[in-house]
Order: structure tokens, then C-alpha cells, then sequence
């Protein structure tokens, strides 16, 4: 009897086209032995939706999300590996792109002219060794590489010394960063010191295995030799036998263990295509994305030097942009701006650069409406359409022929190839993690955010477990995708602009944002949830995080998403992040944030949702803090009606509204007002809240305070004593919460004349609060000025000048120029000059304070009399 002939395996690296995926699908679902009715009921598709599959009518779409995933399941194949490869298959039918061939090995002996095959052909590979140099006459001039290209050119002049001396280095950096280009510039100064180069493409493991074949009958190796033996092995005893000075470059290692180790064993074994070089003069230089520490056998032996390729500065960029465009195209510093928009990447820079040079030479006629022919303009064009519209020459949608649509993918194609070498190494959850990231903003990302735990329940993530999601972050960064910005232990990761935009563009995330938003949020809501905004110790995590927690928000506009994906839990990662700014001293940020996310918010979930109330809240009381009273009176007003009609008027967010309304009008010069708020605020929070609650405890505090402003000083002591020892026994001598209470009753001892008394308590309070909150916090800084009018009470004048001028110095940076505390300064400065005997300045100080208050505070105001008083008071 026969043997029976084994079934065709399916093979999803073998997919180009719907028919190809067609015709392995119907593999898989034949090994499983089922129809396509047993696939429909095991995966939940309609069987009419499957057969369009399995006939190669139709492929599947991205949404509903997994709809493929549950198809491969129900036909057995679940190890995430595999299902990696059918999604790359995929991939390419939808873009009707040819696989790339499975990498091999570097075969023992192979003959003379390998042929590349793709499983249909059999056509062999035209390679050449020559270096294309003439390729740098179509470039602009290099810059910013002269001390790599000068580290590289030292091995060129080296003697012949039998040391194996760092002479075989790698050239890695992110697609696009200019590797070859610098790896081109070497290979021209070495032919024009007498050097021989051989120059052998990599982009492909046949294409570099036949052009390894030619530099080895370059070197002498006869076609009966190269049957026999191994390739490597015969290569490298001619190298190593050659009497002139030699450069072998191998340009474009898409995956370095699959081109150019032995099969089991590391790049850097020196047994492969990368070895020693020693007994001669000569150097080899590789390109490549991957500059991983794993793929280099995780340090570099002494032959063997790594040299990371990155993008250009500001500066270096806008002269490639300048000398490409002509001046036509606009100044230096606007050729800055634009290159920092494209964050220096030559190839980007390269496409802008020769785009609005070639509009340049364009006549007027021609050119028609062409709105983009500047630096300003390409970079606000680039704003409206995403870097993935890069413009260039076939840009016109109406072009026909082979460029065009080129420059759609041209940058953001670059970065897939590495991500499929990610996925054919068995991390297929690189790429949601990168596009997951670049749905985040263009900062430094602590990958603390990362969790996977909070990732695997949604769906791009399923399966994903820590060490997978470490080992997809570490592969990210290995090809140059992710960057740990300069920090050795991994603490932060940075995206270039570029990745990032052309990543959270990609089909994944625009067809099927609302996942991407689900876990965006479920990520942000994590990392916050247990940080308190308003404590100390928990500020190092926030400055990293902040910055993020509006992402969301950025993804809802960029994708208009629509409920019910926008549920105000959106918001509630921004809202925190508002408060710590506010809270460690950022109050100018925190404005502009707030008021940014009202704005993006309100359309999403509502003006009057609970969450965008609270975003208002903080707005009003951060306009506060930057000192416009008017505007904060006004937006508290608003907030604290609504949140009246939305929650009650005795609801805990209601009274912190009427808390801060207070706090606006004391600072406002209206006493009696702030007083009746509060104590109003004060009685709620006693019935609502309880005696000892925290807030309960802030509005007897901010009683106290007007008590002592209006003069009631031993009662005003009596209040403030209570609070001070409740807050510390609650909080802690060092909360910020205690620190000031202790600064108001450091200016009652003030009040009452005990100035000894109060210089110490400032004094200590000064180094408390630089400790605790910061030295240019603005709590630290009014210390500061506290104790600096203690000592000019004292009849410490110089002092007190000196340690005004630190004071206001450090406000006018921080706060700016006319902020009502930095106009105090000024106030107290003038002063003391006047007592300094300098009459002259201390007018013209006064004047300038007198105007300024005049111009931001309101009529009337306590301080603008007082500065108006003392200008009108005799020297």
C-alpha cells in the first residue's frame, strides 16, 4: 500500500496578494479538518463574510477588532508567534506586497553566482562591489558626523601591525539617520588614499551572500575553491593575506544574526562574516538599525567598536534645509524651525529640503496657487497633513505613474521593515507597544507607565505579560524605533517626532482608535491613581507623567472619536495633572494646560460635566496663582454656580470653588468679603465635613489669616495655634499644608513687633520650604521676602536689599515681571534703597511699582495706596 503524501502546510510568509492569503488561509483551515461552517460557529463570523475570505474576494478588515485573531483560533493556530506571522501575511495582501524571503544562513559553500528566489523564479542577482560614491554629488554636504568620520578614516593610515585593534565597526541608527551616507563618505576618502573598497548591499541575506561571492574572486578565490569549504573562511584568509590597505563595507544589515553570524552561534564569535582583523591593514564597517546589546552578544569585544548614527540639531539641520532650498525658501531661523519639526532626520530633511527647492525654480505661471513655498509654510503644511504627506516632487494627487504615492510612506515605511524583523524574531507585540506609545505625547515616557498587567486586557495586547512587553521595549530601542535618551538605566524613552507620528497615523491605530484609546486611559488612570498631586514625595513621578495625561485628548481630536469611547474618565489623568502643577509651584503651566483641556473637553463630554467643572476649578485658582484676580473672580464665579446647580450647594467641590473665591478676594484687597466667604465655607465643612477634616482645617486656617490682615492679631494667634497643632498632628511638621500655617503666624509675630522672633521662624521656614517644595517655589520665595522685611525692620537695610534682589530675581523668572508678589519686591527693594540713602532709584521704583499695580490689580487696592503713600512720603 502507498504511503499516504502528507498535506501542504500552510505558510503565511509565502502571502503577497488576497490570493495567496486565500490559498493559505484554506491550508490552515484544511489541516484543521473543517468546512467554513465549523470555522463560523467556532469564531463568531458570518460564513457568507468567511467564504469572501477563503475565495480571495475580500480580505478581513480592522474592525471588529480580532475578528481575524478568532479566525485563526478557531483553526488551531494561537501561539502568538504564529499568529504574528498571518498578520504580517496580511499586511502585505492589503498593500499587494511581495514577501520578504525567510533569512538563512550564509551557506558553507555555495556556487559562484547565488540566485535570489522567491519560491516562483529563478533569476540570478546583479551585484556590484563598487562603492556608489556618486551618490554624495546628488546629496547636500555632510554635517555633524566629522568626529565619527575622522574616528573611522584613523583606521585607513594605520600601519600593518598585527594588533587586532578596534577596527570592524557598526554604524547604527534609526531609518533614515544617514548611516550609509556616512559609511559613503568614508568609502570616497578611502579610494582616494589608494584604498581598495568593496562595497556589498545586505538588504537582503541572497543579495549579500552573492555579493560576498564577488569580493572573494576578487580577492583570487577560484570558482572550484568556492564549491569547497566555507565562504566565510575563504573570504577572510585572503583578507587577511592582502598587501594593500583594504574597506569592506556592508551596507544596510536589516537583521545582523541572520546575514552575518553561523547558524546557533553569535555575531561577535568571530567565526562568521565579522572577525579580527589582524596580520594586515584593512577595516569593515556594517550599517544597520540594530544597535542592541543582544545582538552584539551583549558588549563588544576589543576588534569590534559600536557607533550610534543619530539625527541632526536644530542648527546643523536648517543649514542641510538652507543648502537644499535655496534662499528663496526663507531665513535661518525659520530653516531651524522646520528642521526641529523634523527632528532632524536626514531623509525627512532631505525630502523638505529638495521639494521647496525645486518650487523654487518653478516659474510663477506654473507654480499657480502653490501656497507652500517657504520653511513656515512647509512646516504648517506639515501640521495640517502629518509627516506620512512629507511633500516632494510627486506629491500632486492627480500624478500618475510609478512615483506616485511614494513620498505617502516614503518616511514611515522605513520603520515597518523594523518592526517586521521585530515580529519574525518572536516579538509580535512591538508593534502595538510602539503605536500604543506614539499615541502618547513627544516626551520622555518613563517606562514605568508600561504595565502589562492594565495592557493585556485589551485586545492588541492579549497574551502580554511583563517580560514580553521588557523584551518588545528593549527590541524597539535595539532598532532605534525607541531611544532611552541618554539615560544608561533605561529610565526614560524617547520617540523621534517623526516615528511617532508616522506611527500613531498607521492603519492599526486609525482603524481601530477606540481600543487604542481604552488602553491609553487605562494606563494613565493606573499610573495615577494612587500618587497624591498635592504631596512632595510624589512629585519626581508627576514631572514625568504630567505631560502625557492630556494624550487622550489629542487622540480623541486627531481620530474624532465619538461616545461612547469618550467617557469623562478621559479626563480625570489631566485633571491630577493640573493639580500637581499647581501644587509644586507651576502655575503658569497649569494654566495654560487647564484652559487647553477645557477647551478640547467641552465638545467631548460637555461644559457642565462634573470633570470639565473641576478642570475649571483649577483654572480660576491657577489664574490665581499667576496673579489676574479679575479673570480668577470671574471663572470662580461661573464654576462655583454651576457646580451649585450640578451638585448642591453643600457638596465638597462646591465649597473648595467658594474656598479659592475667598482666597481671590483677600489677596484682591476685600476683606470683608474673603472674611464672610470663608467663614460661610467654614460653617459647611463643620456640619458637612466634620471639625477636624482636613478642609475644614484650610478654611479655619484662611480665617486666621484675614483675622490677622484686618488687624485682630491675639485672636487671629488663638486660630492659627489651633490649626498648626491639628495640621501636624494629622500631616506632619513638613507637609506643605503645616508650612503655611507656619507662614502666617511668622508674619503675626511680624505684625506684633517681634522681629527676633519672627527672623528665626522666616529663617527656618526659608530652608523648609527650599527643601520640601523647592527653592524657587513660590511659597519658598515668600519666605524669603519675609524675612528679608524682618531684617530691614531691624535696621538690617543691606541685608535686606541683597536678599531682596535674590528674591525678586527668582520671582520675576518664575512668576513674571508684574505678578503681584514680584511687584512686592519691587515695593520692598525701593524701600530699602531709599533707606540706603539712594533717593533717585527708590523714586523711580516706586513710580514704576505705583504704575504697574495700577495696571493689574484692582481700585482701590490696599497695596497700590500703600506704594502711592510712600512715593508721596518725604526721603
Amino acid at each position: 500500500m502507498p504511503e499516504e503524501t502528507p498535506a501542504a502546510q500552510p505558510r503565511p510568509d509565502r502571502i503577497a496578494d488576497r490570493h495567496g492569503f486565500a490559498r493559505e488561509l484554506g491550508l490552515l483551515r484544511d489541516g484543521a479538518g473543517l468546512t467554513i461552517r465549523d470555522v463560523a460557529a467556532r469564531s463568531g463570523v458570518p460564513a457568507s463574510t468567511l467564504g469572501g475570505y477563503f475565495a480571495g474576494t475580500h480580505l478581513p478588515g480592522r474592525s471588529p477588532a480580532g475578528q481575524f485573531e478568532r479566525i485563526l483560533a478557531a483553526c488551531g493556530a494561537t501561539d502568538p508567534a504564529v499568529v504574528a506571522q498571518w498578520l504580517l501575511g496580511l499586511r502585505r495582501a492589503r498593500r499587494g506586497q511581495p514577501p520578504a524571503p525567510p533569512p538563512a544562513p550564509p551557506p558553507a559553500a555555495s556556487p559562484p553566482a547565488a540566485a535570489e528566489s522567491d519560491g516562483a523564479m529563478d533569476t540570478p542577482a546583479v551585484v556590484s562591489t563598487r562603492a556608489p560614491t556618486e551618490r554624495l554629488n546628488r546629496q547636500p554636504g555632510i554635517r555633524g558626523r566629522a568626529s565619527l568620520l575622522a574616528r573611522l578614516e584613523r583606521d585607513l593610515d594605520q600601519p600593518p601591525t598585527g594588533d587586532p585593534a578596534a577596527r570592524v565597526h557598526v554604524l547604527h541608527g534609526l531609518g533614515g539617520s544617514g548611516k550609509s551616507t556616512v559609511a559613503l563618505a568614508l568609502a570616497r576618502a578611502a579610494e582616494r588614499r589608494g584604498v581598495t573598497v568593496w562595497w556589498v548591499s545586505a538588504v537582503r541575506p541572497a543579495l549579500f551572500t552573492t555579493g560576498m561571492h564577488a569580493v572573494a574572486i576578487d580577492l583570487g578565490a577560484t570558482p572550484d575553491e568556492l564549491r569547497v569549504g566555507s565562504l566565510p573562511d575563504q573570504v577572510w584568509r585572503r583578507l587577511a593575506g592582502h598587501d594593500r590597505p583594504w574597506l569592506l563595507v556592508v551596507d544596510d544589515v536589516d537583521d545582523p544574526r541572520a546575514v552575518l553570524s553561523l547558524p546557533g552561534a553569535e555575531v561577535t564569535d568571530g567565526n562568521g562574516w565579522l572577525r579580527p582583523i589582524a596580520g594586515g591593514h584593512g577595516a569593515v564597517v556594517v550599517t544597520t538599525r540594530d544597535g542592541g546589546g543582544r545582538t552584539w552578544a551583549g558588549g563588544e569585544p576589543p576588534w569590534f567598536e559600536l557607533h550610534p548614527v543619530p539625527s541632526l540639531d536644530a542648527a546643523l539641520g536648517g543649514e542641510v534645509l538652507q543648502e537644499l532650498a535655496g534662499p528663496a525658501a526663507g531665513p535661518a531661523d525659520a530653516a531651524r524651525r522646520l528642521a526641529h519639526r523634523l527632528g532632524g532626520l536626514p531623509l525627512a530633511l532631505g525630502i523638505a529640503g529638495r521639494y521647496l527647492g525645486e518650487v523654487a525654480t518653478m516659474p510663477p505661471g506654473l507654480a499657480g496657487g502653490n501656497e507652500v513655498r517657504t520653511f513656515d509654510d512647509y512646516a504648517a503644511a506639515l501640521d495640517r497633513a502629518g509627516p506620512l504627506r512629507l511633500l516632494d516632487e510627486d506629491e500632486d494627487e492627480g500624478a500618475a505613474g510609478p512615483g506616485h504615492g511614494r513620498t505617502r510612506e516614503i518616511v514611515g515605511r522605513t520603520w515597518e521593515l523594523s518592526l517586521d524583523l521585530l515580529a519574525s524574531r518572536g516579538l509580535p507585540q512591538a508593534r502595538p507597544v510602539l503605536r500604543l506609545l506614539s499615541c502618547l505625547r513627544p516626551a520622555a515616557v518613563p517606562p514605568s507607565l508600561l504595565r502589562a498587567d492594565v495592557l493585556a486586557a485589551h485586545a492588541p495586547f492579549a497574551g502580554l505579560t511583563p517580560r514580553r512587553l521588557w523584551r518588545a521595549v528593549r527590541g524597539l530601542t535595539d532598532v532605534g524605533l525607541l531611544d532611552p535618551g541618554g539615560d544608561p538605566a533605561g529610565e526614560t524613552l524617547l520617540m523621534h517626532p517623526l516615528v511617532r507620528e508616522a506611527s500613531r497615523r498607521n492603519d492599526d491605530v486609525d482603524g481601530d482608535p477606540d481600543t487604542y484609546l481604552a488602553a491609553l486611559v487605562a494606563l494613565l488612570r493606573a499610573a495615577v491613581q494612587d500618587l497624591d498631586p498635592k504631596h512632595p514625595a510624589s512629585w519626581s513621578t508627576w514631572s514625568a507623567l504630567a505631560e502625557h495625561c492630556g494624550a487622550p485628548l489629542d487622540l480623541i481630536r486627531d481620530h474624532r472619536i465619538a461616545p461612547p469611547g469618550t467617557g469623562p474618565d478621559v479626563l480625570e489623568p489631566a485633571l491630577l495633572a493640573v493639580r500637581y502643577l499647581r501644587a509644586a509651584g507651576q502655575s503658569r503651566r497649569a494654566r495654560a494646560q487647564a484652559a487647553a483641556l477645557i477647551a478640547e473637553a467641552g465638545p467631548v463630554v460637555g461644559r457642565t460635566d462634573a470633570t470639565v467643572l473641576a478642570l475649571r476649578n483649577e483654572l480660576g485658582r491657577s489664574m490665581y496663582d499667576t496673579g489676574e484676580y479679575n479673570p480668577a473672580k470671574r471663572e470662580l464665579h461661573a464654576t462655583l454656580a454651576a457646580r451649585r446647580r450640578l451638585l448642591g450647594p453643600e457638596h465638597p467641590d462646591t465649597m473648595t470653588t467658594a474656598h479659592y473665591l475667598g482666597r481671590v478676594l483677600r489677596d484682591d484687597g476685600q476683606l470683608t468679603d474673603a472674611e464672610r466667604v470663608f467663614r460661610e465655607v467654614l460653617e459647611q465643612r463643620r456640619r458637612v465635613l466634620g471639625e477636624e477634616h482636613l478642609d475644614t482645617l484650610t478654611s479655619l486656617n484662611n480665617v486666621g489669616d484675614v483675622m490677622r490682615a484686618q488687624g485682630r492679631l491675639d485672636a487671629a494667634g488663638q486660630v492659627l495655634g489651633h490649626v498648626l497643632h491639628a495640621r501636624r498632628r494629622r500631616l506632619g511638621a513638613d507637609h506643605p499644608a503645616s508650612l503655611v500655617t507656619l507662614f502666617h503666624l511668622a508674619r503675626l509675630r511680624r505684625d506684633r513687633g517681634e522681629l527676633a522672633a519672627a527672623e528665626a521662624e522666616f529663617e527656618s521656614l526659608a530652608a523648609t520650604s527650599g527643601r520640601v517644595l523647592g527653592e524657587d517655589h513660590p511659597r519658598t520665595l515668600n519666605a524669603l521676602q519675609g524675612l528679608a522685611d524682618v531684617r530691614h525692620g531691624l535696621g538690617r537695610a543691606a541685608e535686606a536689599e541683597a536678599l531682596t534682589r535674590e528674591v525678586l530675581a527668582r520671582r520675576a523668572r518664575t512668576l513674571g515681571p508684574e505678578h503681584p508678589a514680584t511687584l512686592v519686591s519691587r515695593h520692598r527693594l525701593a524701600l530699602t534703597r531709599r533707606d540706603l540713602g539712594d533717593d533717585a532709584a527708590a523714586r523711580a521704583g516706586l513710580e514704576e511699582v505705583l504704575a504697574a499695580r495700577r495696571r493689574v490689580l484692582s481700585r482701590g487696592h490696599p497695596a497700590t495706596a500703600r506704594a502711592a503713600a510712600d512715593l508721596e512720603a518725604p526721603a
